[in-house]
């Protein structure tokens, strides 16, 4: 009797074979919230309301000569000085409209899932407003998709000191501005570390020329291999959060699903930096002079 051949197979017994769904989903990155953190939001609380925020300038004055004698008056100063005008006019949203089937068939939370990619949504739209800002710097330094080295540093670092800003800047680079850096002894080297770990050990960048350093994935790119990486002074840039997040939600009865909308309010801006040099009135009595204004609070620096 001959031996048969046949068998069953994943074709002949498909009915039984099940496909099955994991429990966990993959979901897509989400870089890290690095700029707001960095911005001067100092004028949120004054803008609970409005729509345009006035900020007045107020200009140096400079020393004037006296000579004795009643016939040598004074000369009064009368600068003229003007303001910065902000308006809250950044208005954005993510939302959806989750149908009662699909939330009574699904496996997952979706919606949960949904609110959190809405929120993230609304993050990265404001961080990729704020790094747009960077190439507005008059101050530049680096060069597209070249390293950044301790001449660029240094440079930078000048930038700031020329204008009088010590303290309280930051500077923030691209993943690959970041790892030309780690390339540098004295930034990877343990002597230089806090904590005696090297950046080899960390991937973490150490103060830099006594100013905090971050990582950005959210930088503006002109070109692959190019980004947009900056030191500035805290108060070089502003942000109104008029609106943060909120979430609002709905029942649509005729369509039986759930509405949800994030949305927010809000505006990012370059504020205006009157120079150091004062308005010199030496006209008489009277005269006046107009302010100069300047942006020497922040360095644009190409890189990769």
């Amino acid at each position: 009797m001959a031996i048969t051949t046949l068998e069953i197979t994943s074709t002949t017994h498909a009915a039984f074979l099940p496909e099955v769904w994991a429990d966990d989903t993959q979901d897509a990155i989400e870089f890290k919230e690095v700029l707001s953190r960095l911005c001067n939001t100092s004028y949120e609380s004054q803008m609970s309301v409005g729509r345009v925020l006035h900020i007045p300038h107020y200009s140096n004055s400079a020393a004037q000569s006296k000579t004795e004698g009643i016939a040598n008056t004074i000369a009064y100063q009368a600068n003229t000085q003007t303001n910065q005008d902000i308006t809250v006019s950044t208005y954005q949203y993510s939302a959806f409209l989750l149908n009662a089937v699909v939330q009574a068939q699904s496996k997952y939370n979706d919606r949960a899932a949904l609110a959190g990619k809405a929120g993230y949504a609304l993050m990265r739209g404001m961080e990729v407003s704020i790094s747009n800002l960077f190439d507005n710097f008059s101050q530049t330094t680096g060069t597209y998709g070249g390293d950044v080295d301790d001449a660029v540093l240094r440079r930078s670092w000048q930038y700031l000191a020329d204008a009088g800003f010590y303290n309280d800047a930051s500077w923030v680079f691209s993943p690959g501005a970041a790892q030309s850096l780690f390339a540098q002894d004295r930034v990877s080297s343990k002597d230089f570390a806090a904590g005696g770990k090297s950046a080899f050990e960390t991937a973490t960048l150490p103060n830099l020329y006594s100013h905090p350093a971050y990582v950005s994935n959210l930088l503006y790119s002109p070109a692959s291999g190019q980004h947009a990486n900056a030191l500035f002074h805290k108060s070089a840039l502003i942000l109104i959060r008029q609106v943060k997040p909120t979430v609002k939600s709905q029942y649509r009865i005729e369509y039986n699903a759930d509405a949800m909308l994030v949305f927010d309010l809000y505006t990012v801006a370059e504020s205006e930096q009157p120079t150091e040099a004062p308005i010199n009135d030496s006209a008489g009595a009277g005269s006046s002079g107009a302010e100069a204004l300047s942006n020497e609070h922040g360095v644009f620096i190409k890189g990769q």
